[in-house]
This record gives C-alpha cells, sequence and structure tokens, in this order.
C-alpha cells in the first residue's frame, strides 16, 4: 500500500519536468526489485498527441481509424508537442502492448490512485528481461511498435531512471476526461 499512497500524493498535481516546463502529473512508473522487494516510484507528465484527440473522438462514435499496438520507452527529455508520433530516442527493447483488458475505465489496480470513471487507463508492465536500459526519460503509446507513425500520447517522466534486470516496471497512464 505505500506505492498507492505514493501515486496518491501526486496524481494529478502540478509538477516539474526536466526540460523546464511544468506539467499535471498523470504517469507512474512503479520499478520494483525482485531480490529486495524495495521499489521506487517515478512520476510524468504527458500530452495527448492530435493522434491521440482523432483516436478517442472517433472512439466515442464507434471504433478509431487506427489502433494502439502500445508503449515505447526512450531517453530523450525533450517537450511533448501535439504533433509528436513517438518517443525522440527509442530505447531498444521497450516496445510492448498494454496490460491485458487495457485500457479501461474505473480502474481497480490499487495502485492507480488516479484511476476513476471519467478516466482511461494504459497500463504496460515489463517483466525483469523487457525494457532494460539507462536514463529512460519517456514514453509513447504508439499504433506500431517497431516503426510507429501516430502517437496516443507522449509523456515525460520528472527525472530519468535506470531499468535493469533486477526490476520489473509497471507504467501507469491515465488520461481524465474533464469537459474543458
Amino acid at each position: 500500500m505505500k506505492v498507492a499512497r505514493l501515486i496518491k500524493r501526486h496524481m494529478g498535481r502540478k509538477m516539474a519536468l526536466p526540460n523546464g516546463k511544468e506539467g499535471v502529473c498523470n504517469v507512474a512508473a512503479v520499478l520494483r526489485n525482485v531480490h529486495t522487494g524495495a521499489f521506487r516510484v517515478v512520476f510524468g507528465a504527458n500530452l495527448v498527441t492530435n493522434d491521440g484527440d482523432q483516436y478517442y473522438a472517433e472512439a466515442a462514435v464507434g471504433s478509431p481509424s487506427w489502433s494502439v499496438a502500445g508503449m515505447r520507452l526512450g531517453t530523450e527529455a525533450t517537450v511533448a508537442e501535439k504533433t509528436d508520433t513517438d518517443v525522440g530516442t527509442f530505447l531498444a527493447g521497450s516496445g510492448k502492448a498494454p496490460k491485458a483488458t487495457y485500457p479501461k475505465t474505473g480502474d481497480a489496480d490499487t495502485d492507480n490512485t488516479g484511476a476513476g470513471v471519467d478516466v482511461v487507463t494504459w497500463t504496460t508492465e515489463y517483466t525483469t528481461a523487457e525494457g532494460n536500459g539507462n536514463g529512460i526519460a519517456e514514453l509513447a503509446i504508439v499504433n506500431h511498435l517497431t516503426t510507429p507513425t501516430k502517437a496516443l500520447t507522449h509523456a515525460l517522466f520528472a527525472a530519468p531512471f535506470d531499468k535493469t534486470s533486477s526490476d520489473t516496471l509497471k507504467v501507469i497512464v491515465n488520461h481524465t476526461f474533464n469537459g474543458v
């Protein structure tokens, strides 16, 4: 429950990003060391891209004209832009489909204290053998895991982090629909 309390304190609040910009915390990366049980949570802020706006609008009236393949992690802390179609610098081996049953609203995952009936949650989980690398600074949810041409969202983490073969990683991305 320590993870959930930590996430609850940060989700939805303003945060500084490494590029000097400010964003609203709606991303949490939970690293757990499989040997010690120790965990670390790295927060981030994401921007729904132009392609993402189209995806959600089309989903509201039927089915989107493109599909989400999954998440890609990257190492470049550039400003997220509405026109982004991928991460800036892809971390090899980090392309991964969302966890089964995601996306969803009203996420019951106890780690996701930012969930709600008007929140779409995307969760991707990496085993100890997946997504390992240094300086993970960004993510994108994209239409293709190897050669994306559309991104639903592009996010930056508050600080770069390393994932090793001793860690699992769960990345939670929330998109809140607040009618604004």
